[in-house]
């Protein structure tokens, strides 16, 4: 078991910030570190982040397997597609591998957009969902070889959720 608590995960991103912002590696200055002072006072306040919780520790393979059941659920994108529109406008289409592609959502959003796409991930209950969903090539590999020879490819998108 792994003792994970939210406050101190935020409270971590905060502290490399303002460590970043200290040895000027990351944005600096008067404005910069006292907000992140304030967002630090702001997330110790807020009750929603007073509990932790043991967590069991389970392999990737195990991890996916059981979050290809829950991946596509409201409030589990770490952030939307609209976010990544304007990149995927200036692209012209063609021929598009979605690395790490788990439920196929960039695939399906490439296909939309006129690319021929191949979605890659190592989950194979991931790759599940996706063919049931997605009109598109699915392959079991993983992101770190992907098998693709060097430039066959005119873009591949690698984004979690």
């Amino acid at each position: 078991m792994v003792y994970e608590h939210p406050l101190a995960y935020l409270l971590g991103v905060e502290g490399i910030a303002l460590q970043r912002a200290t040895t000027g590696h990351g944005r600096s200055g008067r404005e910069f570190v006292e907000r992140r002072i304030e967002e630090v006072r702001r997330l110790l306040d807020d009750p929603r982040l007073a509990q932790g919780v043991d967590v069991e520790r389970v392999d990737t393979g195990e991890g996916y397997r059981e979050w290809s059941q829950r991946y596509d659920t409201p409030n589990t994108a770490f952030f939307d597609l609209d976010v990544a529109e304007p990149l995927l406008d200036a692209v012209p289409v063609g021929i598009a591998v979605d690395a790490a592609c788990g439920t196929g959502r960039w695939t399906a959003e490439l296909v939309r957009r006129g690319h021929v796409v191949t979605g890659v991930d190592s989950s194979p209950e991931m790759l599940e969902i996706a063919r049931e969903d997605v009109t598109a090539t699915f392959v079991e590999a993983s992101v770190e070889d992907l098998p693709f020879p060097d430039q066959t490819v005119d873009l591949v998108v690698f984004a979690w959720r």
